[in-house]
């Protein structure tokens, strides 16, 4: 036998097989890192109004407090000593029990003890021949004592002339029977269109 030739030219390659058989799934990778959160939803829409509680037990009644005032006054014109008192010919309304006055008397009597107000108005007038100038001083008297905090006064310096005057005081009552006065001062003079006011407004 001679010797073996020399390799030929490889041939052209040859068709692809048939795939194989899929290989056993590898082990889980790691979990990656968590992504951002994202932005909110939209509002939900609003759920039914629930039903109405039960109405609350009524509350006790109130009391009502009866009022205690009195108003009284004089038209005609008086004429008024130095130091004495406006007379007040009529009695005009009277509510509750804490205040009394008698017709053609000077005094409001207080029979309560408590906190009250008073309003004078009235017009002041200089008597006939009297000598100007002349002054006269309205003060609130309790008791037979002046109350501070309350007068009014005018000076006369001429013949026929008039004075309206007005005073208003808030003053404490402690003990009772109290009258309440309007004293004049300063000479005789007259007092018209005069009207008294009283009012308790609370306790003490």
């Amino acid at each position: 036998v001679g010797p073996t030739g020399p390799t030929g030219i490889t041939g052209a390659t040859g068709p692809t097989g048939p795939t194989g058989t899929t290989g056993a799934t590898g082990p889980t990778g790691a979990t990656g890192t968590t992504g951002s959160v994202g932005p909110t939803g939209p509002t939900g829409i609003t759920g039914a109004t629930g039903a109405t509680g039960a109405t609350g037990a009524t509350g006790p009644a109130g009391t009502e407090t009866t009022a205690q005032s009195i108003s009284a006054y004089s038209t005609p014109a008086q004429p008024v000593a130095n130091n004495a008192a406006i007379v007040l010919d009529r009695t005009a309304t009277a509510n509750g029990t804490a205040l009394s006055h008698t017709n053609n008397s000077a005094a409001i009597e207080i029979g309560q003890t408590g906190v009250y107000a008073v309003s004078y108005t009235g017009t002041a007038l200089e008597v006939t021949g009297a000598t100007l100038p002349e002054t006269n001083q309205l003060t609130f008297s309790l008791g037979g004592t002046a109350l501070a905090g309350a007068a009014a006064s005018h000076t006369f310096t001429a013949t026929g002339e008039t004075a309206p005057q007005a005073m208003t005081l808030v003053f404490p009552v402690t003990s009772v029977p109290a009258a309440l006065q309007v004293i004049s001062s300063g000479g005789t003079f007259l007092y018209t269109n005069v009207s008294l006011a009283v009012w308790k407004i609370g306790s003490l």
